[in-house]
Formats: structure tokens, C-alpha cells, sequence
């Protein structure tokens, strides 16, 4: 499920845009690595359970590394003010409390965020951002007006999905929220031959991959992993979901589904 419909690395890889492409840097990072954390950058905190710290020579804070032409070489800019883009792998961008977890989003690529927002962001797979300080995407991007619109888009896309969120959690209950995901993750409808009715392609049902573990779809959606794995086999036994292999399902009755979410 994309956080926003918006791919931005095809946008920045417009002409036009070539500037502003320019104040990216490139970082990896390792699967289950806590890119950015809130509020601190340093190891005097310890990663959440089974999470492993961005090694310093690593981190986006290194001075003069994610800098624009007449910046201020050798102070490194705070972990909190940067923007960045995935641009291979999944990030995942969640809050934690003591021994609980909430994810809000999966980052895939094209997809913005910055670190700024009091969240923890980590790479789910290996993977690669380009990363700019804040005060150089605003400046670069006043120097390219009509990039404007595009983060309009942008902007407004991850303003849905954060009411999406609120919404889910304060009017939906786990099975709601659960079949609106399963609807969300989809993949388009295909069409395929029925037989005996040649000419008249049907369409086929849609596939969900969903590329996590139990434990991270029930933090994605507010529950346990318990009632997520009870709520998939009812979905399963009730006819609404064919489930091919683990984590792939196919939709059998759409309908039925959009009826569950309320």
C-alpha cells in the first residue's frame, strides 16, 4: 500500500528538476536499522528490541556529506531536520512506548518524509534514501517554483492518509480496519477467460502480497497478532479470502469484504 499516490522519484528525474535532484545524497542502510529516532542521536538510548542503531558512519548527521554549495562545512545538521525519499526497500515510520509499537505508514519507493515528526523511522529491507537537510529542499525548491504543485499533491496525499488512520482507529474496529487494508494492498484487477464464455473475460481476483509478519500487520493496524491471524482465517473459512501460500491472498468476494468495513 503506497503512502501517497505520488512517485517522487519520477518526478525528480524530470529535467526540470535536476537542481533540486541535486541537494539528495544517496545512504543505505541494513534491514531492521533505526534510521532516525525522535529527539536524540546517539546511542545513549538504546534501540527498541530486535532493532540495531544506524552506525555512525552511516547516519545522515555527518557533516558536510547532505549539504548544498555555501552551507557550513563541518557542523553536521540535527537528526530531526531532514526530509528524505525512499528510494529502494521499504521504511517503516511507527511510534513506541515502552514494549508497544504503532506503525503509521511502510515508506516504499517515492514516497517523502522527514524525521522531524517525533516518529521512529526503520529500514524493513535494505535499503536506500536520498536525504537532504530541510533548509536546503526549501530553499532548492523556492528556486523551482513549479515543484510547489507537486508537493501540494504531495502533502495532501499524506494529509488523507493521516485521517485515514485517525478514522480507522477511533470509528473501525480490528476487522474494519483489517478488510480496508486487504482492500487498500490489492493489487489491480486482472481478467481471465470464463469457460465456456469465450470473448467474455471476467475479472480475475485480486491478489494481496503482504510482504510483513503477523506482528507487524497487527502494529500497522492497531491489534494483536492473535486477532489478526483469527481474523484472516475467518476471511479464509468464510469464503472471502483463498489463502495461496503464507502471506498471499486472494480476494474471492470483494463485495463481502467492502461490507466489512464498515
Amino acid at each position: 500500500m503506497k503512502f501517497t499516490s505520488m512517485n517522487l522519484l519520477e518526478e525528480l528525474a524530470r529535467p526540470e528538476f535536476a537542481e533540486l535532484l541535486s541537494a539528495f545524497r544517496e545512504r543505505t542502510f541494513a534491514r531492521n536499522t533505526i534510521i532516525f529516532q525522535p529527539e536524540y542521536d546517539d546511542e545513549s538510548q538504546p534501540a527498541a528490541p530486535g532493532h540495531t542503531h544506524a552506525p555512525h558512519d552511516a547516519r545522515p548527521s555527518l557533516p558536510h556529506q547532505a549539504h548544498g554549495t555555501g552551507e557550513a562545512a563541518g557542523r553536521a545538521t540535527p537528526l530531526h531536520n531532514y526530509v528524505f525519499i525512499v528510494r529502494k526497500g521499504r521504511v517503516r515510520v511507527y511510534l513506541a512506548y515502552d514494549d508497544k509499537e504503532f506503525t503509521i505508514a511502510i515508506l516504499q519507493p517515492g514516497d517523502i518524509y522527514t524525521s522531524h515528526t517525533n516518529t521512529f523511522v526503520q529500514a524493513l529491507d535494505d535499503c536506500t534514501v536520498l536525504l537532504t537537510d530541510i533548509a536546503t529542499f526549501h530553499r532548492r525548491m523556492m528556486d523551482v517554483p513549479q515543484f510547489t504543485k507537486t508537493m501540494v499533491r504531495v502533502l495532501g496525499g499524506i494529509l488523507k492518509n493521516a485521517f485515514g488512520i485517525i478514522d480507522g482507529l477511533v470509528f473501525r474496529d480490528a476487522t474494519a480496519r483489517l478488510a480496508a487494508f486487504l482492500l487498500d494492498s490489492a493489487e489491480p484487477a486482472a481478467t481471465a477467460e470464463v469457460p465456456g464464455l469465450p470473448g467474455a473475460p471476467a475479472p480475475a481476483p485480486r491478489t494481496v502480497t503482504l510482504n510483513m509478519t503477523g506482528e507487524l500487520l497487527a502494529q500497522h493496524l492497531g491489534t494483536t497478532r492473535q486477532t489478526v491471524s483469527t481474523l484472516l482465517n475467518d476471511f479464509t473459512r468464510s469464503g472471502i479470502l483463498h489463502r495461496e501460500r503464507r502471506g498471499v491472498y486472494h480476494i474471492l468476494d470483494e463485495e463481502r469484504l467492502r461490507e466489512l468495513t464498515g
